[in-house]
């Protein structure tokens, strides 16, 4: 699968004739226009995914700087979007500098807090 990224086509320009045009150059599953979401129009860019990549590059070598409408469309591989890779076993990192040694309110900063007596059986 190669997914290509497609800017600069008309607004007016439909999912179908997208489909059409990339379909002379290989299988195409899906298309995606960006719309803006509060008026429902094309933005002009998009994404269309093709099952080969030998079909996605004959559609960037065939349409990359062509004219549709007088508007001139870049298409290229989409670039993979960066997902944070868990950390596997982070580092251990804990501060005790900051947290006080006691937690009664009766007692003073810094005094050991009393043990409690032990139950008889």
């Amino acid at each position: 699968m190669a997914k290509l990224f497609i800017v600069g086509f008309p607004k007016d320009m439909q999912e179908i004739e997208l489909v059409e045009l990339f379909s002379q150059h290989g299988i195409v599953n899906t298309v995606t226009i960006v719309t803006d979401m509060q008026t429902g129009e094309s933005k002009g860019y998009g994404f269309i995914t093709m099952t080969d990549d030998a079909g996605a590059q004959r559609a960037i070598d065939a349409l990359n700087g062509a004219s549709i409408d007088d508007r001139t469309i870049s298409v290229r591989f989409a670039e993979e979007k960066n997902v944070a890779k868990p950390v596997s076993n982070p580092p251990f990192k804990k501060h005790f500098a900051n947290k006080p040694t006691t937690t009664r309110r009766d007692s003073q900063p810094g005094t050991p807090k009393p043990k409690r007596p032990r139950r008889s059986s």
